[in-house]
């Protein structure tokens, strides 16, 4: 049996794939903050949309790992937590009231 040589163990996979899940639950959030999420499903329904969206994100990841080709796994994680903090930053840098406007229509 050869062993590892960069120590990835079956725990580091799953937090490097986890990126993966992460850039959707970025894109959504994102999206939520600019579209204020509390006037479109109301104020009392707003947490638990926030959470079970974020749930069934993690889940529907768990079952991604399964699926997915361990020789995929390292790149794509790689590549989804890229994807979350480039829009993360571009998001804090240009977002909603970057340059002085709120993105409200009225």
């Amino acid at each position: 049996m050869k062993k590892n040589p960069f120590g990835i163990n079956e725990g580091a996979r799953r937090m490097i794939f986890a990126g993966v899940p992460i850039s959707f639950l970025t894109v959504l959030t994102c999206i939520a903050m600019s579209s204020q999420l509390e006037h479109v499903v109301g104020e009392k329904v707003v947490a638990y949309v926030v959470y079970g969206t974020i749930m069934l994100v993690a889940v529907l990841g768990m079952i991604t790992y399964n699926v997915t080709p361990k020789r995929l796994i390292l790149p794509l994680g790689i590549i989804g937590w890229l994807i979350s903090a480039s829009i993360l930053c571009w998001y804090a840098w240009f977002g909603p009231g970057a340059f002085g406007h709120t993105g409200q229509r009225w």
